[in-house]
């Protein structure tokens, strides 16, 4: 089995935005409430219980995974952001997966990582708009998915005063899409056939011994 290492160099080889176009969901938006770091949108991720669901489909054989978009959040009526600065800081993650960047084959959210992704404003909306491919070998199901937390640290605001690090760890939890249930679903109904094969029903002769 190819290693997820080598598939991400494959991703990384043919075009990161090849598979990431296809899979992007709502952007994470990242800023503050009364000093302190915090997921301002989407709403599922502001609000308790500070989760939100990402479904994962297959990107390459043997690779599954999705984009998850991030950003600084800016407020209505103004051109710049809330931050300047903040680091996602990985709480815990599920066995065998991994988040990588944009454009690097190297994961940088895993098991045994140091799981610490900085993101700057320099003037530039597109310096904070980047990219998190989350990807497995196997494809999770509903009753046992692939899990990510995460809080908000070192943040600075625009004007460079520092904030308080987030009281709050955020979820992301990763389910396969409804396609890949039905396949999986009827996989299981072709095993079941051929393990249980139906029985055919007895003849009158074979039921009675005579005709």
């Amino acid at each position: 089995m190819r290693t997820l290492k080598s598939l991400l160099l494959g991703i990384a080889a043919i075009g990161w935005f090849t598979f990431a176009a296809a899979q992007h969901e709502e952007d994470i938006h990242l800023g503050y409430v009364d000093s302190t770091l915090a997921v301002i949108e989407p709403h599922e991720l502001a609000e308790p219980p500070h989760t939100r669901e990402y479904t994962m489909e297959e990107l390459l054989p043997g690779l599954y995974g999705v984009d998850v978009g991030w950003d600084f959040y800016t407020t209505d009526g103004h051109t710049e952001p809330q931050l300047r600065r903040v680091t996602v800081q990985q709480v815990s993650i599920s066995p065998g997966f991994y988040g990588v960047v944009e454009g690097d084959p190297n994961p940088i959210f895993g098991s045994g990582l140091p799981g610490l992704w900085t993101l700057e404003y320099t003037g530039d909306p597109d310096s904070v708009h980047r990219h998190i491919i989350f990807a497995a070998n196997t494809l999770p199901t509903r009753d046992n998915p692939l899990i990510f937390k995460f809080r908000l640290i070192n943040g600075e605001a625009l004007d460079g005063t520092p904030l308080q690090d987030s009281t709050i760890t955020y979820t992301l939890q990763f389910v396969p899409e409804p396609t890949s249930l039905l396949a999986l679903g009827a996989s299981l109904g072709v095993y079941t056939l051929r393990r249980y094969p139906r029985r055919k029903p007895l003849s009158p002769k074979t039921e009675g011994g005579t005709a």
